[in-house]
Parts: C-alpha cells; sequence; structure tokens
C-alpha cells in the first residue's frame, strides 16, 4: 500500500542524552486532513444506514421502550416500513402538486409505522436492553424479518374508526397543507374525517385498505383494536 511522505525532523539532547521525532507541520496537516475526511466519511454512512435500510422495503425496528402503562413488565417496540401508496385520482393530483409548489406529496412512498409489545425478557435478549434505537447515528440496524424469522410488512388499512386504546390518534392530514383529510362514509352518508390504522405482520398477509377520498363510492375496511399494554401488537 502506497505511504504518503512525511517530513519528521530529529532532535538530540545532549543534556538528556535523548532523540526525539516529530512531525513537520505539513506532515501533520496532511494526516489531521485524511483522519478528519475518513471521520466525516464514516459518520455520513452511519448516519444513512436507517434510511438505507428503509429503502431495502423490508421492516426496520425503529426505537423500543419500556412500556410505563402495562402491567404486565411489557417494552413496547416500534417498527416502520417503505411502501408503495395507492395509486388514486387524489393521489396523482396530489403528486403534480408537490413538483410544481415543491412540497411533499400526499400519495406515492410512504413509511407507516407500528407497534409490538414485548417481554421485558424477550427484549433484553433480542434487542440487549429495555431501549434503544436504531435510527440515530451510529445505531446497529435491526430488521424485523431476522428478530421473527419470516418476512413481515406493516398494514395499513383507513375507515372512519379512531382506535379507541389511543388517545393521542389524530385524524389523517395531508402533509402539503396540513388540512384534514375527509370522505364521505357510505354507513351514513356524512363527510367523516379519514383515520389511519397499522399493524405489523407476516408480509403475505398484508392487505393494505386505502380510502380515495374523491372516489364517488368510498370502501373502509374495519379495524380490530387491541388494548395499550396487552402482551400482543398494538394498532397505531
Amino acid at each position: 500500500m502506497f505511504q504518503p511522505f512525511v517530513p519528521i525532523s530529529r532532535n538530540y539532547n545532549p543534556k538528556t542524552n535523548t532523540q526525539s521525532t516529530t512531525l513537520s507541520q505539513g506532515g501533520l496537516r496532511g494526516r489531521t486532513y485524511v483522519a478528519t475526511y475518513f471521520f466525516t466519511l464514516f459518520i455520513l454512512i452511519m448516519s444513512n444506514s436507517y434510511e438505507n435500510a428503509l429503502a431495502t422495503g423490508k421492516t426496520v425496528v425503529r426505537r423500543w421502550w419500556a412500556n410505563t402503562r402495562s402491567t404486565k413488565n411489557q417494552v413496547s417496540v416500534q417498527f416502520q416500513q417503505e411502501i408503495a401508496g395507492p395509486v388514486t385520482s387524489s393521489s396523482l393530483d396530489s403528486v403534480m402538486i408537490a413538483l410544481e409548489q415543491g412540497t411533499e406529496s400526499l400519495g406515492g412512498t410512504q413509511r407507516p409505522t407500528a407497534i409490538r409489545s414485548l417481554s421485558a425478557e424477550q427484549a433484553i435478549k433480542l434487542l440487549g436492553a429495555m431501549e434503544g434505537s436504531c435510527n440515530q447515528e451510529g445505531d446497529a440496524i435491526i430488521f424485523a424479518d431476522d428478530l421473527y424469522g419470516f418476512p413481515t410488512g406493516i398494514e395499513v388499512v383507513e375507515n372512519f374508526e379512531k382506535n379507541p386504546y389511543s388517545a393521542n390518534q389524530q385524524p389523517k392530514s395531508n402533509p402539503s397543507t396540513g388540512e384534514i383529510v375527509t370522505a364521505k362514509n357510505p354507513a351514513n352518508g356524512a363527510l367523516m374525517p379519514v383515520y389511519r390504522h397499522t399493524k405489523m405482520t407476516a408480509a403475505e398477509q398484508c392487505s393494505h385498505s386505502f380510502i380515495d377520498a374523491s372516489a364517488a363510492e368510498v370502501v373502509a375496511a374495519p379495524s380490530s383494536f387491541v388494548a395499550a399494554g396487552a402482551a400482543v401488537g398494538l394498532g397505531s
């Protein structure tokens, strides 16, 4: 391997009968520059690791924490996956507006999250700690497929039902305008807010159900909700 030439100077001290070797200012500057370059490159690679993992389309562990609301010593684990959004007249219009205005489109690629619950013992065994993350600089990447041993995915279901176990759930909104997305509920004919629910399951079982707010007839799939802190998947 080629080694760059680094000027050095040797200084003899007659009083102590010793000799010291030092790098010249130019050589030290060169070594410092190379070290800084590779350190910056390393940080850039590590900071993009989570983004690169999502880009594979696989389900990725985002973060996990002790669930203080649970009486069963549970750890909540948040997963995330990049999926293709529905192709509808409204999503296509959103893509066009996003291009025209330089904003995020409502359709296209989406990155939903879902939460599942592990026992504290299993969290330590599988994740190494009671809390942690995979989306920060320097974090190791953990794929859900590796945890469960089979391909996983995050299923998205949109309807007019608010999750009764999620006090903080808000209706779906347009990321470009912040407006709440509404559609005509076929059950009562009323214009109502749309809610999004997610669930991580086996990839082959994923069946997305999106609502096209611009459609003349809306089809809304039902949801099955789970109380927070239960030792099974948690809808979000």
